[in-house]
């Protein structure tokens, strides 16, 4: 059974896969951020099956419990500016997914590895605009659909918010745009089965990763933890990139 579904990966590679959600679970909970940077780059590097729609459905349901228990903070109005990008540029991105070989979307995957690692870096001092909200929700879409990476545009417009609404807010527009991506992409034929059986395999990896949080916020020191995230995923968008381009 698990080779009709999942062909093209040992399962070796699916315990390796394990032990990144592992470690990308347990720096989420601990630091509240960093699942899908740390964990998309290495997995697409393991593997590109693992990317886009296994990882959308993990973080989505990794998302889900943050979203539910700070509901009431959500800022709905500009939630609702930033779904609407979400949604037109979901759409743009799946089309453009159908037009790349295996060798094309690899390089176009590292380069959006390394806008997302830049956006991160960015001081820029974005305000919440309607429009603002609307374009970042556009690109985090756009993002978020290729490589299952879309959070740095959205908490670059949120920076200065409080703690507690961008949390709520943030996690309500993963959920949905994550849902949003997912129905493009199925409904653009790009979410076989395999997809759905493999988020399976890998969810209570990252569960697993969430518990260890519990523990790992004693030893993580968030000024230390950011970096190295970046810096791998900076790293792996280049490797990538040089792995192409010298093939």
């Amino acid at each position: 059974m698990l080779e009709l579904l999942i062909p093209a990966i040992s399962p070796g590679l699916i315990l390796i896969a394990g032990l990144v959600l592992v470690a990308a679970g347990t720096v989420q909970g601990s630091t509240g951020f960093g699942f899908n940077l740390l964990a998309a780059p290495l997995l697409a590097l393991i593997d590109p099956a693992f990317i886009p729609g296994p990882m959308l459905l993990v973080a989505m349901l990794i998302s889900l419990g943050a979203a539910i228990r700070e509901r009431t903070l959500v800022d709905l109005q500009g939630l609702g500016f930033a779904l609407a990008g979400r949604i037109v540029f979901s759409v743009l991105a799946v089309m453009v997914f159908g037009t790349l070989t295996s060798g094309q979307f690899q390089i176009v995957f590292a380069a959006m590895l390394l806008v997302a690692v830049a956006i991160s870096l960015i001081g820029w001092r974005i305000q919440p605009t309607p429009v603002n909200l609307f374009y970042a929700g556009s690109l985090s879409g756009f993002m978020g659909t290729l490589t299952s990476i879309g959070a740095p545009p959205m908490a670059l417009v949120y920076q200065n918010a409080k703690g507690p609404v961008m949390r709520a807010t943030l996690s309500f527009f993963f959920v949905a745009g994550a849902a949003i991506s997912l129905v493009a992409l199925w409904a653009f034929d790009r979410l076989p089965p395999s997809d759905i059986f493999l988020a399976a395999v890998m969810l209570p990896f990252a569960l697993v990763g969430l518990v260890f949080s519990n523990w790992g916020r004693i030893f993580f020191d968030k000024g230390r933890v950011k970096p190295v995230v970046l810096v791998t995923t900076a790293l792996t968008g280049v490797i990538m990139i040089a792995r192409q381009v010298l093939a």
